[in-house]
Formats: structure tokens, sequence, C-alpha cells
């Protein structure tokens, strides 16, 4: 396992008046009751008590490390993050998203698996936590046609509560972030919640049930999702994709349209909206949603897919634009230049054709796609 970083908060505080402004609650769309539940069945899927349950041989030993911990004058967070740097050490990132048990039989998970067994640590001693969304390289990766953005989270473990004097604000509380495989180019995106991390499980395992088309086992993960997070836009995006798969495009069109409506869309949710209005032949839609993208910002992979777009209709100039704004954005990804290399290859500049496949070769991890590429450069390099 790559070290985890660990970064020690310090007490802060400021005297001032308590007040707590209002505000007008807005009533939200319930996405359970756009869901066509006729359609799928629900399976058995993971309780919240099953994703944080420690064996009981695992949850004895950690106690007894944090007696001794204690003992010797340790800070009950910091606690955490010793254990995890001492018991972890063989512990192998993967893609899958696992419960405590899990995560600790495997030796192996990413890091929502990590983040799910620490919250189980802390909760066994009792700690608060808090949550970070953490964006690091590889951002994006595509896997059956389905665009995965790679955001996980690291772990903030607050030291007990100590009592206060009288009008004072804490401002911020001491404690411990760990942060997991910190030297993947991580940088911080926003706050989370125990609510976010629950839902980013179960909905982390509805992706990748609808990749291999397990309708059902996607639709029960969704609902397990919603339980913590109901506006979250990602799942509205889901359940969207779902019905489309399920030959439900009617509900398909009310679940999208309902989320636009009520400004719960994001890059990946109008972008299934576009294809599902072109599939259904409603060209005005499908162009007001073309315009709804133009002004957000495009993934590298959104920029490849219009790339395409363009080089079939003739827009080589603007496709080459395309792709490198999307390299800008992420080197790393190899179709990237491969795409790039046929623009260059079709002007004739065949020697930066050849710098962009060895680009492409440079940066690609599946090996039969590393061999069509091979094969590209050397058959360049013969025709020279």
């Amino acid at each position: 396992m790559k070290s985890i970083v660990l970064v020690t908060l310090f007490l802060v505080f400021l005297s001032a008046c308590k007040s707590t402004p209002t505000t007008p609650t807005v009533e939200q769309p319930q996405l359970t009751a756009l869901i066509n539940h006729t359609r799928f069945k629900q399976i058995d899927t993971p309780t919240e008590l099953n994703i944080f349950e420690l064996p009981n041989a695992e949850k004895k030993r950690f106690l007894a490390y944090a007696d001794q911990q204690q003992l010797n004058g340790v800070r009950t967070d910091r606690i955490i993050y010793n254990y995890l740097e001492n018991q972890l050490s063989d512990f192998k990132y993967h893609g899958d998203t696992l419960t405590s048990a899990q995560t600790l039989t495997r030796e192996q998970g990413n890091c929502i698996s990590l983040a799910v067994l620490t919250q189980s640590y802390a909760n066994a001693l009792g700690l608060e936590t808090s949550f970070q969304e953490v964006t690091s390289e590889p951002v994006y990766a595509k896997e059956s046609g389905m665009v995965y953005v790679a955001n996980h989270f690291r772990t903030k473990v607050y030291a007990p509560k100590v009592e206060k004097e009288d009008n004072i604000i804490q401002i911020f509380r001491p404690g411990t972030i760990i942060d997991y495989f910190p030297t993947r180019g991580s940088f911080y995106s926003g706050s989370a919640s125990y609510n976010d991390l629950v839902a980013k499980f179960y909905s982390n395992l509805a992706a990748k049930a609808l990749a291999k088309e397990k309708l059902n086992t996607a639709y029960s993960f969704i609902l397990q999702a919603n339980n913590f997070t109901p506006n979250d836009a990602e799942l509205f995006n889901m359940a969207g994709i779902l019905h489309r798969r399920a030959g439900d495009l009617k509900t398909a069109e009310v679940i999208y349209e309902t989320a636009i409506n009520n400004n719960l869309s994001n890059i990946n949710l109008i972008n299934n909206y576009q294809l599902l209005a072109k599939q259904l032949g409603k060209s005005e839609l499908a162009e007001q949603l073309t315009s709804q993208l133009v002004n957000k910002e495009k993934g590298p992979y959104e920029l490849l897919v219009l790339a395409k777009n363009d080089l079939q209709t003739g827009f080589i100039n603007r496709a080459k634009d395309h792709l490198e704004l999307a390299i800008v954005k992420a080197p790393y990804i190899s179709e990237l230049y491969l795409e790039l290399a046929k623009i260059r290859y079709q002007q004739g500049k065949k020697q930066h054709t050849k710098r962009l496949i060895k680009k492409a070769i440079e940066y690609e991890r599946d090996d039969k796609k590393l061999n069509v590429y091979q094969a590209k450069l050397l058959s360049l390099q013969y025709k020279d």
C-alpha cells in the first residue's frame, strides 16, 4: 500500500454571537416517485450495518491496540491513522467498492472502501468523522460505453470533544485527515458527509451493475443510494440510463426532464438526455441540450465525442481543437493521441503522426489496444 498521508488540524476559536439564518425550503422531486418500479425487481443488497461491520476478531484486535496507544498518550483520532499505517502495509489499490469486512479479507479495494473501513474504526471508538471529496488522476476512464470520474473520499477523524468556554464558537475542530493513495495526484474538490459516503458506496455498485447490464441489481443499489442522497443528480442520471436500457424510454425522458427542470443536472445527465432525445427523434430538444453543453465545462471524453462527430461531418480543424483541449485536460488518455494522429496523417504530417502514436503507446495500459497502436506505428515506419 502506498503510504497514507496524515494531516493534524489545530484548534481555532473565535469569540462571537451565535445566530442561525433561516432560508425557505424548496420541495425537491422524489426520484422514487419517477421510477417505473414494475420494470424491475428489488434484490437483497448490503445494509448500512453490513457495510461498516467489522469481524469480531478484528474489532477486538483494534480495540486492544487502541487501549495500548491511549496508555502511551496517543490522541484517539491519531490512533486510527497509526493502525491503518501498520496493518495495511500490503494493501493493494483495486477498483472494487467493498465493505469493511471484504476490504480486510481481500486486502484490496478503492478509496471508498478505505473510507468505509476508516469509518468502521471510528465507530468502534465513538469518534465523529467528516469527509472531503477528492479528484485524482486518472480523472477519467471509460468502460462498457460508460464514462467514470475517479472521485474518491479522504476522511477527517475528529478528536474527542472538549469543554469550551461560554460565548466561544469553535471554527476548526482538532482532528486527523487521512488521505488514501496521495501520490495519485489528488486534489480537494469539495466537502462530503457520512450520507455522501454511504450513497457513493451504493452508487458505485449501481454503476458497475449497469456496465454489466444487471438491471435489477443496479435498480436496487440506486434505491439504496437514494435513501442517503435523494437530490443527487448522478442518481437521476443512472435512473435514466437504467430505464433506457430496459426499453422504457418514456420514463427515462420524465426522469431527465424532471432533473433538468429542478437544476439537478450535470454533464453526464445532459449527455444521456441528449442521446435519448435523438433516439426519440426529438431534434429540437436535442439541439437545446447541445446548447446547454456548450456552456458547461466539458471533460476529455465529451471532447473526444465532439471531435469524432466533427470528423464525420468534415470539420477537421474543429476536431483537432477539441482533441488538443482534451489532451490538456487529461494527457494520460491514449485514445486522444490516436485520434489526433489520424487527423495529422490526413494532413500529411507523418512525423507528427508517429510522435502522437508513440504517446498513445506510452499511456495505453490495455494489451490489445497496445498491440494495435504498435502495429500502426510499425506500418508508418515501414512506409517511410
